[in-house]
């Protein structure tokens, strides 16, 4: 499991544009790259259109794991937004991490325009806080 996530700016700053454009619904994506190093988000659709909940849309969610695998990239991290926070995973997060692998991005959105976002890593139902590098 990797225990950093790199992040440019740009691909920072089109997560957190995503997220508020679906506010107060929480939003979510993927993100691939290599060795712990984003290279490209995919936002998927979250088909409960929930202020409290997320479940990616199957063919989107599908499409964009097959196109890192064409790309020769694995899956990094899942993130996603809790409009009026915590910015820590829910039980329900924790529940549903399918990708015990990949690392969870949480952005509360509390505050709008002063998100907080946090990664962890997910695995047998335990949480550990990660390092979010963003440059």
């Amino acid at each position: 499991m990797v225990g950093t996530l790199r992040l440019r700016a740009a691909h920072y700053a089109a997560m957190l544009a995503h997220l508020r454009s679906a506010y107060p619904e929480e939003a979510c994506g993927l993100m691939a790259g290599v060795d712990g190093e984003v290279l490209r988000l995919y936002a998927v659709e979250n088909r409960l259109h929930s202020p409290v909940a997320y479940e990616m849309e199957p063919v989107q969610q599908l499409q964009a794991l097959q196109h890192m695998e064409d790309a020769g990239w694995e899956l990094l991290a899942i993130y996603h937004s809790h409009p009026h926070g915590p910015e820590i995973p829910s039980a329900q997060d924790v529940a549903q991490a399918y990708y015990p692998d990949a690392l969870h991005v949480i952005v509360s959105l509390a505050r709008p325009d002063q998100p907080v976002v946090r990664l962890f890593a997910i695995r047998d139902g335990v949480v550990h806080e990660q390092v979010l590098t963003v440059a």
